[in-house]
């Protein structure tokens, strides 16, 4: 009865609102009058500790807090002002729901372990999200043509979780560089929320509030509507870097960064593409890793890309992947009848995710080798010592968890901004285990802190 009365509610507010249609407009991105040369934060130590989070909701996470838990509680003996192994991640790249959490840990460090949980993962915000669109305010905004409900989701990230901390603020040295990552909804591309990106678009970072980026990289299609962004390209003397130059010339020779090069063409042509409109980052990258790869292919290989990075002199990479990855309900396979609209399109979504994230890691490991066996020059090696690099991988993936809830796999929880009860306890517990476990984790503990 109760969700007859609200339907029939929003039905009337909706016919009511109909004849007079709001002119509210999504808040724009400020302008950047000068483009000046990306500076790239120095990594002093020859450990590069790289961390990725994966969409996924409340999911995402929780499951991320616990592993983000699990190292800020391993401690470290070479240095006094780095006291954990989360001290020391470098950079971390984000989707969709694990946007939320690395945003909320850039800005606030370790304020995390004490307010997160109550800010966000133990809250039902799908419900507080559908008070506020249910509202007669926004009601009559969402009747704009430019204004939606994924501002409306940027509103609610402003008010409880980011204020108004800027893009800027995530990489400022004051912690790990942290990449918002997004999809570009009529590019099909990722769009990562860096000072690259922004100086592509003649944007400037000082002035755009994270809580923006976070809700277009959870902007999940059909339930929110795109954040909208303004492309000024061509408007701050940003002088286009040679790879896009090169780039187009290799469309048989080098095709990944071909294509590459032909995204940032489209927005440089921002006669053509005078409007950004970005959904959840999941669409084109579910595990934050494509942020990291497409670095290693636009400067053809990982040296160059430690090399344009500042970080000739990194020994040992560290990558930590949190993959919190949905697994589909197998029970309708079990039966003659036509499943449900909604779980038919909860596996329209979630199979090619699920294909496109097998594709990547496959990828990704498949080029390791050749990675590594590059050759420093003498630049990177003045002491003619052996330089080659060690990548430790560790995969923290959902689907290794052997904790459930209610008889049922951690990763069938679905994708939502709510969690069942203990759903959080589970998902932290998981995510702490499956890291202490890893047999990486523990090869690279005994290799740099032996004795320990």
């Amino acid at each position: 009865m109760h969700q007859n009365l609200q339907l029939a509610w929003l039905l009337f507010a909706i016919l009511l609102l109909g004849g007079c249609a709001s002119t509210a407009r999504f808040p724009d991105n400020p302008p950047l009058v000068e483009a000046k040369p990306t500076m790239h934060p120095q990594v002093p130590e020859s450990t590069l500790v790289i961390l990725t989070i994966s969409g996924g909701g409340s999911r995402a996470s929780a499951f991320a807090y616990g592993v983000l838990e699990a190292l800020w509680q391993t401690p470290v003996y070479d240095d006094a002002n780095s006291p954990s192994l989360l001290d020391k991640v470098n950079l971390i790249s984000a989707v969709s729901g694990g946007s939320i959490i690395a945003a909320y840990y850039g800005l606030h460090g370790d304020r995390l372990f004490r307010d997160f949980r109550s800010d966000f993962i133990d809250q039902d915000v799908r419900s507080e999200l559908r008070q506020r669109m249910l509202s007669l305010e926004n009601l009559s905004r969402l009747s704009s043509t430019t204004f939606g409900s994924g501002d409306i989701l940027d509103e609610f990230f402003r008010e409880k979780l980011f204020g108004e901390h800027t893009l800027s603020e995530l990489f400022d040295e004051q912690g790990p560089m942290v990449i918002i990552n997004a999809t570009d909804l009529f590019k099909g591309s990722r769009f990562g929320f860096t000072p690259e990106f922004f100086s592509l678009i003649c944007s400037d970072t000082q002035q755009f509030p994270v809580a923006r980026a976070v809700a277009a990289s959870s902007a999940v299609p059909l339930i929110f509507t795109p954040v909208t962004m303004t492309n000024r390209a061509g408007n701050c003397n940003y002088p286009v870097p040679q790879w896009v130059h090169s780039g187009l010339a290799e469309k048989n020779t080098n095709p990944r960064r071909h294509r590459l090069a032909q995204i940032w063409s489209r927005y440089l042509n921002q006669t053509e593409h005078p409007y950004i409109h970005l959904l959840d980052g999941g669409l084109s990258d579910n595990l934050g890793l494509r942020a990291i790869m497409d670095q290693v292919i636009i400067h053809d290989g990982l040296i160059n890309t430690l090399k344009n990075h500042s970080l000739n002199g990194v020994r040992r990479i560290v990558l930590i992947e949190v993959d919190a990855a949905a697994r589909l309900p197998t029970e309708w396979e079990k039966m003659p009848s036509h499943p449900p609209q909604s779980v038919i399109l909860d596996a329209a979504s979630t199979t090619p995710l699920s294909n496109y994230n097998f594709e990547t890691k496959a990828y990704l490991h498949s080029h390791m080798t050749p990675w590594l066996e590059q050759k420093r020059g003498p630049e990177e090696c003045p002491d003619q010592t052996d330089c080659r690099l060690e990548l430790y991988f560790i995969n923290v993936d959902l689907e290794d968890a052997t904790e459930q809830l209610n008889g049922q796999a951690l990763s069938s929880i679905p994708t939502d901004f709510n969690l069942p009860e203990q759903g959080a306890d589970q998902l932290i517990r998981a995510g702490q285990r499956l890291l202490r476990e890893h047999p990486e984790f523990k090869r690279l503990l005994g290799e740099m802190y032996p004795g320990n």
